[in-house]
């Protein structure tokens, strides 16, 4: 599965300051093809993955074999920082989509960046906040919004981030919201019917965001 948007829904990237240039210099850089899986849920954290380019997809796998997508991060994004610090297994796997390069930063670097940089620790901070922010509106919005309304959140959000043209399939808009690609396409047919979108092949095009944005509120 190919996107050519960027959609980080853990919050705002990382990738440009001094502190996302001494991680590039202090790890160990490597690339992953697209479809390999970076981290697998259950590993041990003993580490974290910063993103250099590419996008990295962050899910789960159902019962059925069923993909639960909590977001695609981008460059500056980190990966797996969650289990390293909290002292537990990975909670999620991390697939690369298309190829990407990923700095691999282990926990003795983590240690001595946190006693030799205070900004080094605030930037985490930082990113960690973004991510708890991310996953209490998601979850809000599963017990207080309907699905019309959710798949409107992540198309606008999308907007604010890409610009109106989105390269996006309805099974990758599905996957990320959670509900079925029926539900995806009836909910675009009523969004292009009041002249909110326009559908095309392989993508969408977004006409009227207020009106979208209304939806989601």
């Amino acid at each position: 599965m190919q996107r050519t948007y960027q959609f980080s829904e853990i919050g705002p990237s990382h990738a440009e300051g001094a502190i996302f240039t001494m991680l590039v210099a202090a790890g160990r850089r490597q690339g992953f093809a697209g479809g390999a899986q970076v981290l697998h849920r259950g590993d041990a954290g003993k580490g974290f993955w910063v993103i250099e380019t590419g996008q990295v997809m962050a899910c789960r796998f159902g019962r059925e074999g069923e993909r639960i997508l909590y977001g695609v991060l981008g460059r500056g994004d980190l990966i797996g920082e969650l289990a390293c610090f909290a002292g537990v297994a990975q909670q999620v796997n991390a697939i690369a989509e298309g190829d990407v390069e990923l700095v691999w930063i282990e926990a003795g670097q983590i240690d001595r960046l946190l006693e030799s940089e205070p900004k080094f620790a605030r930037w985490l901070l930082n990113s960690m906040a973004n991510k708890l922010r991310a996953a209490l509106d998601r979850i809000e919005g599963d017990y207080s919004l309907s699905a019309q309304a959710r798949i409107a959140r992540v198309l606008v959000h999308l907007a604010l981030e890409d610009g109106w043209d989105l390269d996006i399939t309805q099974q990758q808009l599905a996957d990320f919201v959670g509900v079925s690609r029926v539900t995806i396409g009836q909910a675009l047919s009523e969004f292009a019917a009041k002249g909110l979108l326009k559908r095309r092949y392989g993508g969408i095009t977004i006409t009227n965001s207020a009106g979208l944005a209304a939806y989601s509120d």
